[in-house]
């Protein structure tokens, strides 16, 4: 027996009224240009009559529904529906009919062919189109391609059509997709060497809501943060840990700040040692914040991890970055008049040439992952 060609995994909630006219659709599409194809829908148990539907089509149609009784989710419905496919290419689509059925065979012939890994039906490339888009859908659109440059650079990288080899999931890659755009998990972790894309007309749906919601935006923005930090995990890192050090800094100033005042007003520490006196200060309160922090936001993975020794680690570590911040800010301090009279300033230049060498420390150092027995 001939392996089928092409499964299409079809996520739904509450698209019972498109399973007909959409399988109708694939159906015609399928035919014409002589290919198999199974239909794989996958429902969030949705009670709205969607398993009556696909019963009265199923002699019609090669189409199989699995319902998923404690799992929500676009994303993880499509993750769901991977386990079942038997084709040689995989689709993925909307069950709205925004997608049109009628390019399924040029977005898999590429890929049967041998010729691309992975393909993308495309509202923004020269053909494409979504006319029915307001000016605020046009600027969602626009600035989520912004948003995922530094993922990739196809034009469309919200789509969710599109196709890719069904031997991308042998095996599977670690997917973890919040919100809906699993298309753009599977090219950041799959790591497709040649994506290609097709214009395809974005139609309205026919029945049924849009599922976009500024909580779906608000999950895109948290899924582009998670696959930034799995592309680029030290930068991702070092970009945390720049955030956090500037909050730290700002610490650190405050408390140099507040430390020189009181050492002015009460008289109680010798102007020779009241600029290094408040350095000291404002180092153990900003790297007691900075130390929280990264812990639990920029190495997460350490916080099972002795919290004790972790900080007299990354104290220690710190010690090394501030002796650097230290010479530095001193040195301009009682040195260089125009620091003398700005000793903010000086303090600033002190802490820049000390966060490398605190972040190459506590990566390596204080927050190295540490593999399981």
């Amino acid at each position: 027996m001939n392996a089928m060609n092409v499964s299409i995994i079809v996520p739904t909630y509450k698209e019972a009224k498109n399973i007909t006219p959409l399988s109708e659709q694939i159906d015609r599409a399928m035919k014409d240009a002589n290919l198999t194809y199974e239909i794989i829908v996958v429902d969030d148990d949705s009670k709205d009559g969607i398993i009556e539907a696909i019963e009265k089509i199923k002699d019609r149609y090669n189409i199989e529904l699995k319902v998923r009784k404690s799992e929500k989710g676009l994303s993880s419905a499509v993750i769901s529906g991977f386990g079942l496919v038997t084709g040689e290419v995989v689709v993925v689509m909307d069950a709205d009919l925004s997608h049109p059925p009628a390019k399924i065979p040029e977005l898999v012939a590429p890929i049967l062919d041998g010729s691309c890994d992975f393909m993308i039906g495309s509202r923004f490339v020269k053909g494409g189109s979504a006319h029915h888009f307001n000016w605020y859908r046009k600027l969602n659109a626009w600035l989520s391609k912004m948003i995922a440059r530094p993922l990739t650079r196809v034009s469309d990288p919200m789509a969710g059509f599109f196709a890719f080899p069904g031997k991308m999931l042998n095996p599977l890659p670690a997917l973890n997709p919040l919100g809906f755009k699993i298309g753009l998990e599977m090219i950041v972790k799959a790591s497709p060497k040649r994506i290609s894309e097709v214009p395809i007309q974005f139609q309205e749906r026919l029945f049924g809501e849009s599922k976009l919601s500024l909580k779906e935006q608000i999950y895109y923005l948290i899924h582009i943060t998670r696959l930034f930090e799995y592309k680029y995990k030290t930068l991702a890192e070092f970009t945390k840990f720049c955030l956090i050090g500037g909050f730290g800094m700002m610490v650190d100033l405050t408390f140099v700040y507040l430390s020189m005042q009181i050492f002015v007003i009460f008289g109680i520490v010798s102007k020779l040692f009241q600029f290094r006196i408040a350095r000291v200060i404002g180092f153990i309160f900003a790297v007691t914040s900075n130390f929280l922090l990264n812990r639990r936001f920029t190495f997460s993975r350490a916080e099972q991890g002795n919290i004790y020794r972790q900080y007299l680690s990354f104290f220690l570590v710190s010690l090394i970055g501030f002796t650097i911040n230290w010479l530095v800010s001193v040195y301009l301090y009682e040195h260089i008049h125009f620091f003398n009279t700005h000793y903010l300033t000086a303090a600033f230049m002190g802490i820049l040439g000390g966060t490398v060498i605190n972040f190459m420390g506590s990566k390596l150092f204080v927050f190295k992952h540490r593999k399981s027995l």
